[in-house]
């Protein structure tokens, strides 16, 4: 609707003159017809809340069942860890637990004689399968024995040593650490060091 400019008589918008004064119109053209309409009364619009409301239900409702399926168990679970230890092979496992027993001599001023034996005969460091490792050493104090050992039992079952015996020759004393020598395990598993 708009008012004829000239008698401010109120038209409707399809008139082509004003009924009152015949001042010229200018008419808006209804292109409608040419994509399907009749140019006949608009339809009311469609209200788009009650739709934005089910929606948003409807996603909390699936976010709330998400998390008690599988799918919430891994977002809570969080980034796998992957212990280094599985990606060594028992050769390299081996040569860490040498090396890092030899530095922990070397940090207390002693020096060792290690032996291998497999089934009780000779071997080295480069023998497949389990292997008993003997240390010969000379320690100022025997106490210092957990220092060198303890912190790496742990390699011992992926280095395939079941059993590590360290001779300290000043006091005479002996110490065995053992471990399960692991049957078949899973992937990721390890076998737990005892003393």
């Amino acid at each position: 609707m708009h008012d004829c400019p000239t008698c401010k008589v109120p038209l409707h918008g399809h008139e082509e003159v004003c009924p009152s004064c015949g001042t010229k119109q200018r008419v808006k053209r209804s292109y409608s017809g040419l994509l399907g309409g009749d140019g006949g009364p608009k339809k009311p619009p469609v209200n788009m809340v009650p739709f934005v409301i089910t929606i948003f239900i409807v996603g909390i409702a699936i976010f709330a069942m998400a998390q008690s399926s599988w799918i919430g168990q891994l977002q809570k679970r969080g980034p796998v860890v992957v212990d280094p230890m599985d990606k060594i092979s028992w050769m390299e496992a081996r040569q860490m637990l040498h090396s890092r027993i030899d530095e922990g001599l070397k940090a207390v001023g002693a020096t060792g004689k290690y032996t291998w034996a497999s089934q009780g005969q000779p071997a080295d460091i480069n023998t497949a399968g389990p292997v008993e490792l003997t240390i010969d050493t000379e320690l100022a104090d025997p106490a210092s024995r957990r220092q060198i050992i303890d912190p790496h039992k742990e390699l011992m079952s992926k280095a395939q040593v079941p059993t590590l015996t360290m001779n300290e020759t000043k006091s005479h004393a002996t110490w065995t650490y053992t471990v399960q020598a692991p049957a078949v395990q899973p992937a990721g598993e390890s076998a737990a060091p005892t003393q």
